[in-house]
């Protein structure tokens, strides 16, 4: 059981992922474990050691448009608001993570220059905001690869101290120049992609993309008759690092443990784990998956998901898509699989990584792990929802 008066209603989610445009499109690919990987055209990748991303499909996509990663984000949240039946007003919040570090380029030849505000990534949130009638405050959070996640738990804090009636809470990012030749100095790209739990992996593969999620008091939703996808529970961050790109153990276990405790669950009540999984080498997966061992001789049996496996790195999007992964398999009682490609790594031999997508008609809770850089780490806990 959730202590009382802790728990917040999802009634609204948004997704544009390598999977497809929308929500039920990001469910049929996790369900098949199929995305869209193609090469990448916009920048050259001649000194990086990958050459193709995972883009939303479709016509009329540009991954070069100047505000792709605003798209994103509008498009989700405008989903988003449809499904909960909530548009935004001045008392709802948006809280915004991602990794764009904003405009960085010079004046172009012809004397045009870019906006003042594309210049400050702080104010993606505002200028998303701004593309509606109305919004009230907004909020940009940058925290790496745990930048959505973190975001959903800023957001819930806010619905739980009244400071907003509705928060619309995610991530986007597109895939810049910049943060790709970024990744690549730090040699975390693989030609391979993102390939948890393998024995062999070099690295990750990236992704453009966006996933959003409407939450509000449950006591509100009941009240407009609102359709509860699930329950976000508990929340927690850390941050705790003995270097800069390998996640501590002892910051990600904190994180799960303070985000069971917010939920007033016991570890053992975990169905579901998400984890961060991106694949690089096996001290993340180690870290982030063994460190959910709050759950004690009971984690061999909790199935271990990882979405990165077929999605990639969605950048600071990624723990949002995550969450979101979570809140759909609560509310269609099916696990979905994560694609090991390649021998298996012997480590894991002891856990269900869910080879292939099940029905799991008892799943009530789930955990969703989110790392990033600097050791910043996001759990949050979904329990099970139901029509209000």
């Amino acid at each position: 059981m959730t202590r009382g008066g802790t728990a917040v209603a999802v009634t609204g989610r948004g997704a544009c992922t390598p999977a497809g445009d929308g929500v039920a499109a990001l469910w049929s690919g996790l369900r098949r474990a199929t995305a869209t990987m193609r090469r990448i055209t916009h920048f050259s990748t001649e000194a990086a050691a990958l050459g193709s991303a995972g883009f939303v499909p479709g016509p009329g996509e540009e991954p070069d448009a100047p505000e792709r990663t605003l798209d994103l984000a509008t498009r989700s949240v405008a989903e988003a608001s449809r499904d909960a039946g909530s548009p935004p007003t001045h008392r709802t919040a948006l809280v915004l993570g991602t990794t764009e570090p904003g405009e960085v380029g010079l004046p172009t030849g012809d004397g045009a220059q870019p906006p003042p505000d594309r210049f400050f990534a702080g104010l993606l949130a505002a200028r998303c905001a701004a593309r509606f009638p109305a919004f009230g405050e907004a909020l940009t959070v940058a925290s790496a690869s745990a930048s959505g996640a973190v975001g959903i738990a800023v957001g819930r804090d806010m619905v739980l101290a009244g400071d907003a009636d509705t928060v619309f809470v995610g991530g986007a990012d597109a895939l810049v120049e910049t943060a790709f030749h970024g990744l690549s100095s730090l040699r975390t790209l693989s030609p391979e992609g993102c390939r948890p739990f393998t024995r062999v992996r070099r690295g990750i593969g990236v992704s453009e993309g966006a996933g959003m999620l409407h939450l509000e008091p449950l006591d509100r939703a009941r009240r407009r008759g609102a359709y509860v996808h699930a329950l976000l529970a508990g929340a927690a961050v850390t941050n705790a690092t003995d270097h800069l790109a390998t996640p501590r153990a002892a910051g990600i276990r904190l994180a799960v443990e303070q985000a069971l405790a917010d939920a007033g669950l016991d570890p053992d009540a975990v169905d579901l784990i998400n984890v961060h999984g991106p694949g690089p080498g096996r001290a993340t997966e180690w870290r982030s998956t063994r460190c959910a061992r709050c759950s004690g001789p009971a984690l061999p049996r909790i199935p271990i998901v990882s979405t990165k496996s077929v999605l990639w790195h969605l950048q600071g999007a990624a723990g949002a898509v995550e969450a979101l992964a979570c809140v759909l398999s609560l509310e269609h009682a099916t696990l979905t699989p994560t694609r090991v490609t390649g021998e298996p790594d012997p480590a894991f031999a002891d856990l269900d990584l869910v080879p292939a997508a099940r029905p799991a008609p008892g799943l009530r809770t789930a955990l969703s792990i989110s790392c990033g850089l600097g050791g910043l780490n996001a759990a949050l806990v979904f329990t099970k929802g139901s029509h209000a």
